[in-house]
């Protein structure tokens, strides 16, 4: 089976190929803004692969499902997505999706929804589906076990960079516990919602302890961050490099 990661462009999610015999699934396409551009980068790495026949999204986020909808009517292929995302792809929700972060609008798709642990066969490998909530209700990530390969979505945001629990949906002590639960697995390859792959069972664990680290922290805290934890970019809703300070 093959998998291929695309960097994401601009705010886009990091988007992944995954290839067997019988289908091709795409893993998070990103934002409705390069929508076609990506279709073009997804069709360079197809080669001999079968055709797009799914779309897989970690979670609901304007910067992770933007895209679905126009690659789903490109392909004619499935979304699929945990049920506790539907309603709000299917009504092109701006609040909980965070489109309204974006100033942009959410195009409504409508979802298969995951049952627990779903496994899909793609002909010559499987991918599994695992419920990780935490930074959203409906945060999945996709466990491809002949390879070691996770894709957390943004469970695990970039390396070094804690995942946030403060959005519509997130849930601070979930996202402890799925962190806990991944650190149960056997990962070689951890691919994140943006930046760099984390390659090597030594690197992923160090990252999973990381976060279990911290977010333990947080939870005895009561919710309070670090203050070394730098904040999260603003994001393209503000026109200067710093969001003026309210008077």
């Amino acid at each position: 089976m093959r998998v291929v990661r695309l960097p994401g462009i601009h705010h886009d999610a990091s988007c992944t190929i995954v290839s067997g015999d019988n289908e091709t699934v795409v893993i998070d396409p990103g934002t409705s803004w390069y929508q076609a551009n990506v279709v073009e980068r997804i069709e360079s790495k197809l080669d001999d692969a079968p055709k797009v026949s799914k779309i897989f999204l970690t979670h609901r986020h304007y910067d992770t499902a933007g895209a679905a909808r126009h690659l789903a009517d490109h392909w004619e292929a499935s979304v699929h997505a945990h049920g506790a995302a539907s309603g709000a792809l299917a009504s092109g929700d701006m609040f909980t999706t965070w489109a309204s972060r974006y100033n942009s609008d959410m195009p409504p798709v409508d979802v298969n929804p995951f049952d627990e642990s779903d496994v899909f066969d793609l002909g010559n490998g499987t991918i599994e589906v695992i419920h990780t909530p935490g930074h959203t209700s409906d945060s999945c990530c996709f466990w491809i076990e002949s390879q070691g390969i996770l894709i957390t979505g943004d469970l695990i945001p970039k390396k070094g960079h804690i995942s946030r629990w403060d959005l519509p949906t997130g849930c601070l002590p979930d996202l402890l516990e799925s962190i806990e639960y991944l650190l149960k697995m056997e990962i070689k390859q951890l691919v994140p919602g943006h930046g760099e792959t984390i390659v090597g069972d030594a690197a992923v664990l160090a990252e999973l302890e990381q976060h279990q680290q911290v977010l333990s922290e947080i939870v005895e805290n009561k919710g309070i961050r670090p203050q070394d934890w730098p904040r999260p970019a603003p994001t393209c809703n503000w026109f200067t490099p710093v969001p003026p300070l309210a008077e």
